[in-house]
């Protein structure tokens, strides 16, 4: 029996052409409530940019958020994994060696950033929560919980992803997430070691949840659920590894599932 079912967003739960949760949601919110059943969300946005899809329900929901850096219930902060200040330095430091890849800051107090590429401005114009624009990241006075680095040259993992992790995988967490992020976090956050802390608080196993996921950063995530379903629109190797299948993001593939293989199998 399924108790718990965790979401990722970008790419799986919301659509890509209207940038919205199905409007169907809430309603398979409530009727998974009436069952007990937990409905989260688990993405790498920061709490303000995921909650903001949700509206008043995210006033009832669980999140994690920060590819796992950070967990929330009901608005409430429940769980933070810092990164150590003289650390974030040295990561800021081997970035800066990398050729237009542009570093932003997520700490308790905001959102980082400082002036970067074309395409990063570009970007960070468009940024889905506030940011704080410094003249120097080495300067903040904040716990930062993830160092994310933008790469908008057309090869993330041989560019930026691949020359990172080979200097600091063994230290940190590391997940491209979508084709333009890097995240780099503490090792004691990622998706999966969250959902982890979540199965326990609520008494779970890994065979009463249910996962969807997209892209390589929701792999943790998946391999801690009984039912993975990785989106139509995910990338192949994921389809190839996980047993289950749901339709794309854009065919409000997550609801469908879940009616599919819980509300309507009664």
């Amino acid at each position: 029996m399924i108790k718990l079912i965790a979401t990722d967003l970008d790419g799986t739960l919301i659509n890509g052409i209207t940038r919205a949760v199905p409007q169907d949601l809430e309603e398979v919110w409530d009727r998974l409530n009436e069952r007990g059943i937990v409905f989260l969300a688990a993405s790498g946005r920061d709490y303000n940019g995921a909650a903001g899809f949700f509206g008043p329900l995210a006033e009832k929901m669980m999140f994690i958020c920060d590819n796992g850096a950070n967990i929330y219930d009901k608005g409430q902060l429940l769980e933070t994994h810092n990164i150590p200040r003289d650390r974030v330095h040295t990561l800021l430091h081997l970035i800066d060696g990398i050729e237009n890849a542009d570093p932003m800051l997520c700490g308790t107090k905001g959102t980082y950033v400082t002036a970067g590429s074309p395409a990063f401005m570009e970007k960070m114009a468009k940024h889905y929560s506030p940011l704080t624009w410094v003249d120097n990241l080495y300067e903040i006075d904040d716990e930062i919980f993830k160092v994310s680095v933008y790469d908008a040259t057309g090869d993330i993992k041989g560019h930026t992803y691949d020359p990172l992790a080979a200097r600091v995988g063994e230290d940190y967490t590391i997940h491209m997430s979508a084709n333009i992020w890097v995240d780099i976090m503490d090792t004691a956050a990622d998706k999966g070691i969250a959902i982890r802390r979540v199965q326990s608080m609520l008494n779970v196993t890994k065979e009463e949840t249910m996962a969807f996921g997209d892209f390589y950063n929701d792999v943790p995530l998946l391999d801690r659920a009984g039912y993975a379903f990785v989106m139509a629109n995910g990338t192949d190797e994921l389809k190839a590894k996980y047993p289950y299948q749901a339709a794309s993001n854009n065919e409000d593939g997550v609801t469908k599932a879940i009616k599919e293989w819980i509300l309507d199998k009664e």
